[in-house]
């Protein structure tokens, strides 16, 4: 009976991702330029010290999918004043794996009013990060815990995990390749395998690559 449920939550988040990894139709997106373009909002500060590496996170997206040979790109973020409280957050990431939820549902409607495809909410509290993906009818969300505690607190881990959670929001699942940059739950990968003294970003796997070049103009 315990591997039967181990197999079925090892199951939940690709059910998920599969929900919502449908062909994007280019005509649901802002442009800028003649680029397909989402737009970001970040939920935060503006001294806060997450910014620095949710960019970079942003801006290591937009390299992939050019190298993907996808034209949509993600603009730099505009950050807002965060008006969601922390237990908030907190309950809806504790849905994360089903992609669901009250307490999801509760989010979104909070966030019905802010503007963005891709909302970025800085937490102040120690929450597991989440993402739940965007879909043309609502936004996706990043969720991401206080980066002054273990293990966002380690080199190299914040930036990962923020990219980890915006792959998330841009339709990948979770894989159980710790070397690589979606490897999450039910692997035994955790945020700490990010942790390097060298500033770099975790790889796709070919079916993270196959899915964004599937998905997305």
């Amino acid at each position: 009976m315990a591997a039967c449920l181990r197999a079925l939550l090892a199951l939940l988040p690709w059910a998920v991702a599969c929900r919502d990894s449908g062909r994007v139709d280019a005509a649901t997106l802002g442009r800028s330029a003649s680029e397909p373009r989402l737009a970001v909002t970040i939920l935060g500060r503006p001294g806060d010290p997450r910014l620095v590496p949710v960019r970079e996170a942003i801006a290591h997206w937009n390299t992939e999918l050019r190298r993907l040979g996808r034209r949509v790109q993600l603009d730099s973020g505009t950050i807002r004043p965060r008006s969601l409280p922390d237990g908030m957050l907190a309950e809806a990431s504790r849905e994360a794996m089903f992609g669901r939820g009250p307490a999801t549902n509760r989010l979104r409607a909070r966030l019905g009013s802010v503007p963005g495809d891709i909302v970025i909410a800085l937490s102040d509290t120690g929450l597991i990060s989440f993402g739940t993906p965007w879909r043309a009818d609502r936004p996706g969300i990043a969720a991401l815990r206080r980066s002054d505690i273990l293990p966002l607190s380690l080199p190299n881990t914040m930036r990962n995990v923020t990219a980890h959670e915006i792959g998330h929001v841009i339709g990948l699942a979770h894989n159980l390749d710790s070397t690589t940059l979606m490897c999450g739950r039910p692997a035994s990968c955790r945020p700490a395998v990010f942790a390097s003294d060298s500033a770099h970003f975790f790889p796709l796997t070919p079916s993270d690559e196959r899915r964004l070049r599937a998905r997305w103009p």
